[in-house]
């Protein structure tokens, strides 16, 4: 369970979700109830938020890759979509953009990658004005579709 509870917290570092001196006080919390749970240990010995951060940023991206913490990160990534999706704004679509483009590398999620690779070459051309449609109106579309993508993925 160690690996899967690390690649959570790796993929709710990236996205925002939770931060590390919230996973700390989950170390110090899971350490009450059992003294000899390994992550908890790991995290209690780092001293630092800015360590707790390291330490996830630090794991390989394949841990997230397994087929069990696939589907946990899977979920996880589907819900900050949705959850997020209406909430984007122009000036983080970027931020939002980067975020899920990650896991979506790191999970090998091929549909989900190639989606968010068009949508990031379109608000490129966009803003350089190499294509008529403005960033809002690619926004737009973008949200959409993505919407669209994370309901035919359920």
């Amino acid at each position: 369970m160690s690996d899967i509870e690390k690649a959570i917290f790796k993929a709710k570092l990236e996205l925002e979700i939770i931060t590390a001196e919230e996973i700390q006080r989950w170390a110090v919390e899971t350490l009450e109830d059992n003294p000899s749970h390994d992550l908890a240990l790991d995290i209690c010995f780092l001293s630092t938020s800015e360590q707790v951060s390291n330490y996830f940023k630090q794991l390989s991206k394949n841990l997230l890759n397994t087929k069990l913490t696939k589907e946990y990160v899977n979920l996880l990534l589907n819900e900050y979509i949705v959850k997020n999706v209406d909430l984007v704004k122009t000036q983080d679509t970027f931020s939002f953009l980067q975020k899920i483009l990650y896991l979506s590398q790191s999970l090998k999620n091929q549909d989900l990658y190639d989606l968010l690779d068009y949508y990031d070459d379109q608000f490129n051309l966009s803003f350089e004005g190499h294509i008529p449609s403005e960033p809002n109106i690619v926004l737009k579309e973008f949200l959409k579709d993505l919407k669209n993508f994370v309901v035919t993925s359920e």
